[in-house]
């Protein structure tokens, strides 16, 4: 795994904000008592605002700050833990990741330890005059006036951190969240400015595969996470080129294909070793998919969010209903969008190319992940009709303009098959003839 990816993974990990809020909590605890230190304590007992106490007072509050913050952040800990695991079997366990990465719970985590953090670490500078080397007792009253304060805000931090786990749990809000990054993904495959220079990225129909080459296969089993396709075309020589074959998000096993190279002259040893050193050091391995740069991962999500709520456990067909809205949504703006690259262009020559995610892709994911547990519901039925029928009417790409319009065909053809109630078929019926009353209802498979 790359550097990058690991710092991903660090990142929306429960680790990272915690850890920087402990590092700050050390620190703050240091500059208050140095502060404290250099004044010789401050004269707080005459205002208002600040309060001064004994030596034993200045333990007893730091000493009661610390055990309670510490009680309520395992508290929300459990509670985070407790949410995971009802996401994870209601809504499917990919949603893990989702409240994981979570800003406002590790927030939560991060503030809880770093007070506790705190308190300990001023606890242990508060000395009686028995104990101090210089024979007069030391009390941080500034620190401790802090301990206070942070106090104070951890409760308004257990306030927010209630109603935000309470707003997370919501299907509406996890369809929002996933959608928002499948968004993000989809405007930055298909409607990204493309740039031009030395090395560009665009469209190419031809293979750049010549007749001198060489297939790379991979050294270790799993999920591609990313390729560095930039980093290979500044590595290898410039007679050659490079035709990844599966694609990011794709399971690759040890020994299987990932990539073919050839080149304009005769292969050299070092050449042939550099070139499998620099495509193998490009591609970034890991045990679980990822949402950083797989699409096809990003949308089935939202489409497992919507299959789930099916199942005879949850029975919530208008989760589904929520679920194909947010694709809807994406999948227009894909449809819209430009043919997304699939060849490094380096000097105007193609260099490196890969498999690319079509639109068509994403409309086949979508309704073939989507109906199989649908026939039977003939909500979820005319929701996929519908979504079929929006998209066409928006307009787009041709061929995936054309693969929608043929599963709503299919999507009818299959619900009638399971002879529906008479009226609900009807309605069904209604429902395509709005969106397609030009089509006839499609009894032979797709071809082309």
């Amino acid at each position: 795994m790359h550097l990058i990816d690991r710092l991903r993974d660090f990142r929306d990990s429960f680790v990272m904000v915690p850890a920087l809020f402990i590092a700050g909590g050390i620190v703050l605890a240091e500059v208050m008592v140095a502060t404290d230190q250099y004044f010789g304590g401050l004269p707080v007992s005459g205002s208002s605002l600040f309060f001064a106490v004994g030596t034993e007072g200045a333990r007893g509050i730091l000493s009661a700050i610390a055990s309670t913050v510490l009680s309520v952040a395992t508290m929300a800990f459990s509670i985070t833990i407790s949410v995971m695991s009802s996401a994870s079997s209601a809504y499917g366990p990919r949603l893990v990741r989702n409240f994981m990465s979570d800003r406002g719970n590790q927030i939560v985590l991060g503030v809880f330890t770093s007070t506790f953090l705190y308190c300990i670490l001023v606890l242990r500078k508060v000395q009686g005059a028995e104990f101090a080397t210089s024979g007069e007792a030391f009390i941080p009253h500034l620190a401790v006036n802090v301990a206070v304060a942070l106090a104070v805000a951890c409760v308004g931090v257990l306030i927010y951190f209630i109603n935000h786990i309470a707003n997370g749990i919501q299907v509406s809000t996890l369809a929002t969240n996933v959608q928002s990054r499948y968004a993000k993904m989809v405007e930055s495959l298909y409607h990204s400015e493309r740039a031009t220079g030395e090395i560009f990225e665009a469209p190419y129909d031809a293979e750049i595969v010549a007749d001198n080459s060489f297939t790379i296969v991979a050294e270790t089993s799993g999920y591609i996470i990313d390729i560095e396709y930039r980093d290979v075309a500044k590595t290898i020589d410039d007679s050659i080129s490079v035709s990844f074959l599966p694609a990011i998000g794709n399971h690759v096993v040890e020994g299987e294909p990932l990539a073919v190279v050839s080149s304009i002259g005769q292969w050299s040893e070092d050449s042939r070793l550099k070139t499998e050193k620099a495509v193998l050091s490009a591609c970034s391995w890991g045990r679980v998919r990822t949402d950083y740069n797989d699409v096809l991962y990003a949308q089935e999500q939202i489409v497992e969010l919507g299959v789930r709520s099916l199942s005879s456990g949850s029975n919530d067909p208008y989760t589904l209903t929520n679920a194909v809205h947010e694709l809807t949504v994406v999948l227009a703006r894909a449809l819209q969008g430009k043919e997304p690259a699939n060849t490094l262009f380096v000097g105007g020559e193609p260099r490196i190319q890969w498999q690319p995610v079509t639109a068509a892709q994403l409309i086949d994911a979508a309704f073939d992940g989507i109906r199989p547990y649908a026939v039977l519901e003939t909500s979820a039925i005319m929701d996929l009709i519908e979504m079929a029928g929006r998209l066409v009417a928006l307009g787009g790409e041709p061929h995936a303009v054309a693969r929608a319009r043929w599963h709503a065909a299919i999507v009818l053809e299959a619900y009638l098959n399971n002879t529906p109630e008479r009226y609900d078929e009807q309605r069904v019926r209604e429902l395509y003839q709005r969106y397609f009353a030009d089509d006839e209802v499609a009894s032979t498979r797709f071809e082309g």
